[in-house]
């Protein structure tokens, strides 16, 4: 868009959504001459942190990763997590798990920052609703409700259909536990109810200590362990149950794991595998990246060549029973602490995550072909458990309820008779499970559907059709995740498409025409 003025819509500003207003923020100012609207679309009464990062949510919800990594600026232009916290006499060690209310809050103050600091070029308008509808219009997009005309939409409404409020189809009793403060309250679900859950991955997780530590039950840390005295309050029983009975393993402890490769070993071996993803042409998930990653696993731990491949066969070959559950639960754990030596689980796990900002780039963007794709689908759901669990907290304080005899693994089939179920799923990220205005977008052909089945976008975040970009409109999230790969991170770093959105649509007025076409193209 070149020209002086424009109208810019950003509907939903979740994390996603103040970064992309951020770098508009940044690209404007090097085009003062250019004018423009810009109207921000978000229903949450949190804009920056959205219903994910609710700031008022229960202080038992942890972050999946550590505090180190959370920075919601590019060049140092405003505190990361750590530092704002310490401006606020609240220090946290670098790998601590904190509340995701903390980070709701710190979330919220980035994004009154950047709308504070916005240059005058830009003027703001906040809607706090939510948008259900957009039409293609002659120039632009019609945005409903409110008949909000732009030339440019973005559209980053996160996790779709979160809470699946409404959902009469849905055959849970309580089809999605958040908010956990009030969905799974007292009086929805009595004391000494038998509950049982479906899903046994982090949802289910923050649904267990709410029904436990949220309601008084206290964990005391023991060293090799905790020990749980209840309140009272809690259900009689918690069972999960899944397709697979396959737990997530624990993240490592960083104050009590020490790691048998240093960080020259990985750097050396990373830029080998980057190097190998670069320069081999024809490269395939299945035939060239996994084989490399099991590799990496081996020589982790000096193991025979094909240890990594023989354990993740056995991993993923059958669905755990109650006592392979227990095993690989204690296992993770024990690895975690420190207390037993690192297994080649662990490996595999360190691999992946070392490696993860190299296949994100590998495979962002990337048409895979059938085949490939159904590989990297399987072997990147396993790797979900193995390399991107949860904190070893609540891992322990899983192992503590189960051994108190409040949580069962002897139900993983589903076959438990409850008086409450609970969807302790997480909507799937791609195209799956679309709420409005994506759903729409893509009845009406605005959007297509990828191998992985993702919406497809570009580099520069625009919505693509049969690879030809869709006028006006741009998709940055998990509406995305295949085509770009690693979107639920809070992580400036390890993407640049709202730079490159921005960039696109604020063409520096300085520029010639020459350039401003070489931009566009």
């Amino acid at each position: 868009m070149t020209t002086a003025h424009g109208t810019i819509a950003i509907v939903g500003c979740g994390p996603k959504g103040m970064y992309a207003l951020d770098a508009l923020c940044q690209a404007a100012q090097e085009a003062p001459s250019q004018k423009f609207d810009v109207h921000i679309f978000e229903p949450s009464p949190y804009p920056g942190a959205g219903p994910i990062y609710d700031p008022g949510q229960s202080e038992i919800l942890l972050m999946n990763f550590p505090a180190k990594f959370i920075d919601a600026w590019t060049d140092g232009r405003g505190p990361d997590l750590r530092a704002w916290l310490k401006e606020r006499d609240m220090a946290v060690a670098s790998g601590a798990y904190v509340p995701r209310a903390l980070v709701g809050r710190y979330l919220t103050w980035c994004f009154e920052k950047t709308v504070a600091d916005a240059p005058s070029n830009l003027r703001l308008k906040i809607h706090p609703r939510r948008v259900t509808g957009l039409r293609q219009s002659k120039g632009g997009w019609v945005i409903s409700p409110g008949n909000v005309a732009a030339d440019e939409v973005l559209v980053t409404t996160g996790h779709q259909n979160w809470s699946r409020r409404g959902q009469a189809e849905n055959p849970f009793a309580i089809p999605s536990p958040f908010p956990v403060d009030r969905v799974l309250s007292e009086a929805a679900i009595p004391a000494g109810t038998t509950v049982t859950c479906k899903g046994f991955a982090l949802t289910f997780l923050d649904t267990m200590l709410a029904l436990t530590e949220g309601r008084g039950g206290v964990f005391t840390e023991t060293g090799q362990g905790y020990r749980y005295r209840p309140s009272g309050r809690e259900p009689r029983l918690i069972a999960p149950f899944s397709r697979t009975g396959r737990p997530m393993r624990a993240k490592v402890e960083e104050d009590h794991f020490v790691p048998p490769q240093d960080n020259t070993f990985w750097e050396n071996w990373i830029a080998d595998f980057d190097a190998t993803l670069k320069e081999t042409p024809g490269t395939t998930f299945r035939d060239d990246v996994w084989p490399a990653l099991l590799r990496s696993a081996d020589r982790t731990l000096d193991q025979p060549p094909g240890s990594a491949a023989a354990f993740f066969d056995d991993w993923q070959g059958c669905a755990f029973g109650p006592a392979r559950c227990c095993e690989e639960l204690r296992k993770g754990y024990a690895v975690a602490l420190g207390l037993v030596a690192p297994d080649i689980g662990w490996a595999l796990g360190e691999a992946w995550r070392r490696c993860y900002p190299q296949i994100v780039r590998w495979v962002s963007h990337r048409a895979l072909g059938p085949k490939d794709a159904a590989c990297f689908r399987h072997i990147a759901a396993e790797m979900e458990r193995l390399a991107f669990g949860p904190p070893a907290q609540n891992v322990g304080k899983l192992i503590c309820l189960e051994k108190a005899g409040l949580v069962s693994f002897d139900h993983l089939n589903g076959d438990a008779a409850a008086e409450i179920i609970i969807d302790a799923t997480i909507p799937p990220a791609g195209s799956a499970d679309l709420s409005q205005p994506l759903a729409g977008l893509l009845r009406d052909g605005h959007l297509s559907v990828g191998a992985l089945g993702a919406i497809i976008v570009n580099t520069r975040a625009q919505a693509l059709v049969d690879s030809v970009p869709v006028p006006g409109l741009s998709i940055i999230g998990r509406a995305t995740e295949g085509s770009v790969l690693g979107n639920d991170t809070l992580s400036r770093s390890l993407h640049d498409l709202p730079e490159r959105w921005a960039e696109r649509v604020v063409i520096p007025a300085t520029v010639s025409t020459h350039r401003k076409l070489e931009h566009i193209a």
